[in-house]
């Protein structure tokens, strides 16, 4: 039988994850939890969790997402993982999610190169596939990494996260390398996660309030000026890297991101912010700067 190992990166992780978490090995033979350099604050709940038996190792430093999971995968690849899982630790999974990501592996042709299985559907929302397998898999370009199953053979030959990321883009800019090296990402279909993404805020530009014609105010997905830093430089660097071979997928993350940053510039909250630290992040981008966020930046935002 093949050997699955879950990692869950963890920042200052709420009294729930014990449950999630649970529900999770009930899936896996082992879980592994990376606390990213939570501190002491967060002592109780890791100490409770390694009670429940399972792994907990802990940074002495935040690293971000890539650095989480890169550190829970390698140790997931020494005990001798077939499949590695990641999810997020406020993500609930579906029973019988992870044997459905298998039985795609398992009932693929070598062919068809599966290297990554993520889930059908996020909060209810589809991830509409954009080519169907020969076997009738659905497969995309790129998918939210809570919820990857990925096989050993995609890890040691695509490699890792990339930690230069830090977070945001992490799973965009994974997806790509996966495929480019000849790996595909089929969809476990039937599979709904429920995942928290963000919160919606407003949509008042220059503090005027847009309403729908009913009269309710309209609303976007916002993003605090700290990830709209790393959202505005990784996605220069992701096209920087894709202009050539991936023409048309850069100008439409150029669309997107930049209709994305200048709602955020105009209709806040915190638009003096939103506006530095797009400006810092574009710059940064341009420049190829990577890591974590500059100390200076980070103060001057929150």
């Amino acid at each position: 039988m093949a050997r699955v190992i879950a990692i869950v990166p963890t920042y200052h992780p709420d009294d729930d994850v014990q449950e999630r978490l649970a529900k999770l090995a009930a899936q896996v033979e082992r879980v592994i939890v990376v606390d990213d350099g939570s501190g002491a604050a967060a002592d109780a709940v890791l100490g409770r969790i390694s009670d429940d038996g399972h792994i907990v190792v802990r940074l002495d430093r935040n690293r971000g997402i890539a650095g989480a999971l890169n550190e829970g995968v390698r140790m997931a690849l020494d005990q001798g993982a077939d499949f590695v899982v990641n999810l997020d630790q406020d993500t609930v999974l579906p029973l019988e999610y992870v044997a459905t990501a298998l039985a795609v592996f398992e009932s693929a042709n070598p062919v068809t190169n599966i290297g990554i299985v993520c889930v059908d559907r996020v909060n209810g929302a589809p991830a509409l596939p954009t080519w169907t397998s020969p076997e009738g898999f659905g497969l995309v370009p790129e998918a939210i990494q809570t919820g990857f199953v990925i096989s050993r053979e995609c890890l040691e030959t695509a490699g890792m996260f990339d930690e230069g990321l830090v977070i945001d883009t992490v799973d965009t800019e994974y997806c790509l390398r996966v495929r480019d090296h000849g790996f595909r990402i089929a969809i476990a279909r039937g599979t709904d996660i429920r995942h928290a993404i963000g919160r919606r805020a407003e949509l008042r530009p220059f503090g005027i309030p847009m309403r729908h014609p009913d009269g309710r105010i309209a609303t976007y997905q916002y993003h605090s000026p700290f990830r709209r830093y790393y959202i505005a430089r990784n996605n220069i660097d992701l096209i920087f890297r894709n202009a050539r071979k991936r023409p048309r997928w850069v100008l439409a993350v150029a669309k997107r991101e930049t209709g994305g940053m200048i709602t955020s510039i105009v209709s806040g909250p915190q638009r003096l912010a939103q506006l530095l630290a797009i400006s810092v992040g574009t710059f940064h981008g341009l420049i190829r700067r990577r890591g974590m966020i500059p100390a200076w930046l980070r103060r001057l935002i929150t």
